[in-house]
């Protein structure tokens, strides 16, 4: 008897337990209680992830640009540089090369430049010892001058730390430009019996030529930089025979060998001045 009155008071605790739940969770929250969000309210903070992939992988942000405080500034300003350094790619000089130009920066990504370089130039010593001590000679240029007109563009601006005591400020810029290339034809005139010597009879040239240069510049005051220039010139040569041989019948009319592209590169270290 006393089992049967135990299990039917357990059950009227559970009914009426799960009687209360069903009606709290059916009542109207009251004033003042936060009411979860309707599902169309709920939609409208969904995060766009397209839209986020598309702004991460954005090359610029429309409200953001990178920082471009510059200190030392090159827009409209002439300029005007000096340079100096070797003809490093020829395979019959050696020598030094001096480079002038005058220009002025547009803006801070762009201007344009006239330029003009000069060589003094000799034969290294292999063509030396050929010519000289085998009579026999590469069939070879020199160069002499070019000028060019050239379009810059600088996409690359930074700064760094210098022994943590000084920021340095510089900038690598890109030059293409088209110019006149002076050259010399290197002959010789047929053995003189009378003398027995041969003379130089080199010859003067002129052709349009082309240019790639790349100068990397570093400020360390409102008017001056230091430039470190890699300078690379193309252009269409004739080319000659430098001896010819009377005893087996070649005359002048044997020199000529066509043309070849000659290409001339440049190192050079120099200084350029802002007005």
């Amino acid at each position: 008897m006393m089992k049967k009155w135990y299990v039917a008071a357990i059950a009227t605790v559970t009914a009426l337990g799960l009687q209360a739940q069903a009606q709290t969770q059916t009542q109207t929250p009251a004033q003042g209680t936060s009411q979860p969000p309707a599902q169309s309210d709920r939609g409208s903070d969904k995060l766009d992830l397209k839209k986020l992939e598309d702004k991460y992988w954005s090359a610029k942000d429309a409200d953001f640009s990178v920082v471009q405080n510059r200190t030392y500034s090159k827009a409209k300003k002439v300029f005007v540089s000096l340079g100096y350094g070797p003809l490093v790619n020829d395979a019959y000089s050696y020598g030094r090369m001096t480079n002038a130009s005058v220009g002025y920066y547009f803006n801070e990504r762009w201007g344009v430049e006239v330029a003009h370089e000069i060589g003094n130039l000799k034969d290294n010593d292999s063509t030396d010892a050929f010519i000289n001590q085998n009579e026999f000679a590469p069939d070879y240029n020199t160069f002499e001058s070019y000028t060019s007109l050239n379009m810059i563009v600088v996409p690359f601006y930074a700064k760094m730390s210098f022994w943590d005591r000084k920021i340095m400020y510089f900038d690598m810029q890109f030059a293409v430009g088209v110019g006149q290339m002076n050259y010399q034809i290197q002959k010789s005139a047929p053995f003189d019996p009378a003398t027995g010597s041969r003379n130089l009879i080199a010859e003067n040239k002129t052709t349009i030529g082309y240019n790639f240069d790349i100068t990397q510049q570093l400020f360390f005051h409102e008017h001056f930089a230091v430039r470190f220039d890699i300078k690379n010139k193309w252009s269409k040569q004739d080319k000659e025979r430098y001896f010819i041989n009377t005893a087996t019948g070649q005359t002048e009319a044997d020199r000529p060998l066509g043309d070849f592209t000659q290409q001339d590169t440049t190192v050079l270290l120099g200084l350029t001045v802002f007005f």
